[in-house]
């Protein structure tokens, strides 16, 4: 399963990103979260990065998370014992699933 998510991710929406991923896992065993595509992402998203990577361990749902280098230092200063999955590129993710989804959040910041 592949997930895409484009826009901005704050406190008004991390919930939202957060539960639409949790909804979209079931039944999959393998996750690729996208978030190349972010135009903002806030503290709340490392939050709702952090459910998706406890609701992943509950149902075994191996996963990564594919971000730029930008969010990548951000997550490196919130996940300092590496607990996210993350990887540097999305090139090799064909096996994720043939149900992919996207998400366009918007939020204010």
């Amino acid at each position: 399963m592949l997930v895409t998510v484009r826009g901005e991710v704050d406190a008004t929406n991390s919930r939202e990103l957060a539960g639409y991923v949790e909804r979209q896992i079931a039944g999959s065993a393998r996750l690729v979260l996208d978030l190349r595509h972010i135009d903002f992402f806030g503290t709340a998203g490392f939050a709702a990065l952090h459910n998706v990577n406890v609701v992943c361990a509950r149902y075994d749902v191996e996963w990564v998370l594919v971000v730029e280098p930008q969010l990548r230092r951000f997550l490196k200063v919130c996940d300092p014992d590496n607990q996210l999955p993350l990887e540097d590129s999305a090139v090799e993710h064909a096996d994720a699933g043939t149900r992919d989804g996207e998400l366009l959040v918007r939020g204010d910041h």
